[in-house]
């Protein structure tokens, strides 16, 4: 009885022996399972989105970034990669050269730039892929919105494509190239002489058993008649494979063709775009040329008053500089402060003078205008751009008597100071051409010797002004602005003792002459240099 006992103990231990084994196993599967896969790929590749074409605020390029970080790629935004192309002085394209440094400087594997542009009333954006030591590759999306599910999905399966095979070493994307000396000369040099063969294979090991074996095994191995079927077999296999492979590799030929193609025709659309000087936002500019004005300074009178002032009326041409700076989008294009800038302008008129009524003689006339103040700009849309400003402004109109000897110039010398609020705005309209306005005030707190007691007396004075016009690039970086100007002051005189506005007919009861309008229209044509 005690050995079938001791049987069915046995057989009763086995199965939890068994149990235990096999849910050890299933628990280290289970542990297994448990590990991330991305602690088992390795860290995650790292890219950087550049600024994008028309994307004011980098807000398409924000949504790229979006897209891709929350898959499995590390992203720098496009502020700091902007920043270290601008520190780099790399060109605006990124060629082979710059991508080497722009990847090396980050330490990524691709960078993503492109442009954002409208066609058939549908918006669009395109994106480049570059990596080191390999061609550029491009994708263009439907851009309806960056919040949209197809945009955020797209974005990121694209880029999955380009960089399919990247390493996450930046340096790892480089063509292997072949060592012009050393040891990869020699190997081949040795191996022809196959010595690894001799020291695997002996000549002595191979004799032994030739002489242990009798010859009968080698010789029906060639003399069979079954191996020369054999013999056709892998020709056959091989011919069968060659027309695989080759139309295995035409599809990748043909889509590597027409990759090439679709990134040497957007890289062709980025140089027309880059090349196009009417673009807004330019960092800087600097213009000069010529000028022409008309001025004219009428009388407001009461009514049936004779002794009227003589009316003024004057042209001439000149020559004007002008220009305005954004320091800080020179540096960093993409910072917050880059929208602050300068401007300046200068005017003068050149062989102006005035005839005193019915003298022989004239008086030559200076006739100029400058001014400077800051602007603040900011862009609309994705090509159009405007600029809010506050500028100290000075014009002067006054005449040299010294050389009229008794005759008497009956005409008011002005000098103008006031500060000047005003808006411009910029708005491209083809490949080439921009056009521009603005308008701003003149609060005059200051009008020369017009305000004089000896002359008109104090008065309430304020004015205007306007400028339109076109900017019409003629190469890289050169640009003709034709303008046309407008400026008007307004006079309400105050009278006040014996001045002219009350005692011009001698008679200080009634005021004889209650404002005046001092009005100047001209056109100027310069040529621009813009950075």
């Amino acid at each position: 009885m005690r050995p079938r006992t001791d049987y069915a103990c046995r057989v009763r231990v086995a199965p939890v022996v068994i149990s235990q084994v096999v849910i050890s196993q299933v628990a280290i599967a289970l542990v297994c399972l448990a590990v991330p896969a991305r602690v088992l790929a390795g860290p995650r590749p790292k890219i950087a989105v550049a600024p994008l074409d028309g994307d004011p605020g980098n807000k398409v390029a924000g949504a790229v970034v979006e897209a891709l970080a929350g898959k499995d790629y590390a992203v720098i935004g496009p502020r700091e990669t902007g920043r270290e192309i601008a520190r780099l002085n790399l060109p605006g394209e990124l060629d082979a050269r710059a991508t080497r440094k722009l990847t090396a400087k980050l330490g990524v594997v691709a960078i993503v730039d492109g442009k954002v542009n409208k066609a058939g009333g549908k918006r669009f954006v395109h994106l480049e892929v570059h990596r080191r030591g390999k061609p550029d590759a491009g994708f263009t999306l439907e851009l309806k919105a960056t919040t949209s599910k197809a945009f955020r999905r797209g974005i990121p399966d694209e880029i999955d494509r380009k960089l399919e095979g990247a390493s996450d070493d930046p340096a790892g994307d480089d063509e292997a190239r072949p060592a012009p000396f050393g040891d990869d000369k020699r190997k081949p040099a040795d191996g022809d002489e196959r010595p690894a063969r001799t020291a695997s294979d002996d000549g002595e090991p191979r004799r032994k058993p030739a002489d242990d074996d009798p010859p009968r095994p080698r010789k029906p191995a060639p003399d069979d008649d079954p191996p020369r079927p054999r013999k056709p077999a892998p020709a056959d296999d091989d011919t069968a494979r060659r027309p695989r492979r080759a139309e295995a590799t035409r599809p990748a030929r043909r889509v590597a063709a027409s990759d090439d193609e679709d990134a040497a025709a957007v890289r062709k659309r980025r140089r027309a775009q880059r090349d196009d000087d009417a673009a807004p936002l330019t960092a800087a500019r600097v213009g000069a040329g010529g000028s022409v004005a008309q001025r004219q300074l009428t009388w407001d009178l009461r009514g049936g008053f004779a002794q009227a002032p003589p009316r003024v009326l004057t042209t001439a041409g000149g020559g004007r500089i002008d220009g305005e700076v954004y320091p800080l989008a020179l540096s960093d294009p993409h910072s917050g402060l880059a929208a602050l800038g300068l401007a300046a302008s200068y005017d003068r008129t050149f062989g102006l003078s005035i005839k005193v009524p019915n003298q022989p003689v004239s008086a030559p006339i200076r006739q100029s205008h400058y001014a400077i103040g800051a602007r603040y700009r900011l862009g609309i849309g994705e090509a159009s751009s405007v600029a809010f400003g506050l500028d100290y402004a000075r014009r002067e109109y006054v005449a040299d008597r010294s050389g009229l000897g008794g005759a008497v110039l009956d005409t008011p010398d002005v000098d103008y100071a006031a500060v000047s609020p005003g808006a411009w705005l910029r708005v491209p309209v083809a490949s080439s051409v921009a056009v521009f306005g603005g308008a701003d005030g003149l609060l005059i707190f200051e009008a020369g010797d017009v305000q004089k007691s000896t002359s008109y007396g104090p008065a309430t004075v304020y004015g205007l002004e306007g400028t339109a016009g076109v900017d019409v690039a003629l190469a890289r970086q050169i640009a003709l602005r034709i303008g046309l100007e407008y400026s008007q002051i307004l006079f309400k005189f105050t009278p006040k003792g014996a001045t002219m506005a009350n005692n011009r007919d001698a008679d200080q009861a009634t005021q004889d002459i209650h404002g005046a309008t001092d009005r100047s229209i001209g056109g100027t044509v310069m040529v621009c240099l813009t950075y």
